[in-house]
């Protein structure tokens, strides 16, 4: 029979050996009632069971493991939060307003307003999907090279028929083409830069700070941007692709122009557009599509 614990049995007299019943007699005469308790057993401490070599060293390496990811979790998360944007960065219309006040505020080190001549050669009617060669060519024109509408698209441009990151994606001819991003556009204008001898290059700035794009634009840079067709909202992407990293979208209203100056005054950015022509769009809502886009730019530079 067991017992619950904390809990003493009194020990009748009949199992009390003599000399402990005399003990009890001559410690309590004057109470025959008194019972003695019996002396409790003392219990054995219990001594943890020693763990396995092999179980000791999983056990240091899930504990390191861990550590290892607290360290590699803390070093990540430390840009974003030392970050004035960290908070902006899963919204791109509230991170374009963060930083547009910043940027026209009195402590921004950008002059207030810069321009530059950057030709807007329009995309139709050769190119109805092809802004991304017409903005590079654009851009180009802008640095003193002599080229025709078309050939980026028939000559230096990648395509492909599934891939729009490192390629256009259908034929920029076609009314029915797609797309390509920055990878693509570097690509090309690596390639046709190296072919003229020149030491400019075609700079990825993709992941930069809308401001990164102004201040290239105030060096008198031309910088080929993604947004959308007048700015509309992007919407959803009606295809995926993963490529360095990054995740890469094609949208409906997927449009490639080239910054050639701005006015923090006025709030405008002077924009380069081969289906609107020169054009001073919302600095604000511009700043907002492009982070929509995945702030993709590139600068010829």
């Amino acid at each position: 029979m067991s017992y619950p614990p904390n809990t003493q049995r009194r020990a009748s007299n009949d199992a009390l050996p003599n000399s402990a019943f005399s003990s009890a007699r001559r410690t309590a005469p004057s109470n025959p009632a008194f019972v003695p308790r019996a002396h409790p057993v003392p219990r054995k401490r219990r001594v943890p069971a020693r763990l396995h070599p092999l179980a000791r060293r999983w056990k240091t390496a899930q504990i390191c493991f861990l550590a290892a990811l607290l360290v590699v979790g803390a070093i990540t998360a430390l840009p974003l939060i030392s970050s004035s944007l960290a908070a902006a960065d899963v919204d791109a219309a509230e991170r374009a307003s963060l930083e547009v006040a910043r940027l026209e505020g009195e402590r921004s080190d950008l002059p207030k307003t810069t321009s530059f001549d950057v030709p807007a050669l329009a995309q139709y009617p050769e190119l109805p999907t092809g802004c991304e060669s017409v903005a590079l060519t654009n851009a180009l024109i802008s640095r003193g090279f002599t080229l025709q509408k078309t050939e980026i698209a028939d000559t230096w441009l990648p395509i492909s028929d599934n891939d729009f990151v490192y390629a256009f994606m259908g034929d920029p001819h076609d009314p029915l083409g797609n797309s390509c991003m920055a990878p693509a556009v570097i690509q090309a204008g690596t390639a046709y830069l190296e072919a003229q001898g020149s030491e400019l290059r075609a700079v990825d700035l993709t992941g930069s700070s809308f401001g990164t794009v102004l201040s290239e634009a105030s060096a008198g840079n031309p910088v080929i941007c993604w947004c959308t067709i007048n700015l509309q909202p992007a919407g959803e992407p009606y295809r995926i692709q993963q490529a360095d990293g990054r995740t890469y979208g094609l949208y409906t209203t997927s449009h490639c122009v080239v910054v050639r100056g701005y006015d923090l005054n006025a709030g405008v950015v002077l924009v380069s557009d081969s289906l609107a022509g020169q054009v001073p769009y919302d600095l604000e809502t511009f700043a907002a599509r492009y982070y929509e886009l995945g702030a993709q730019a590139v600068v010829i530079k």
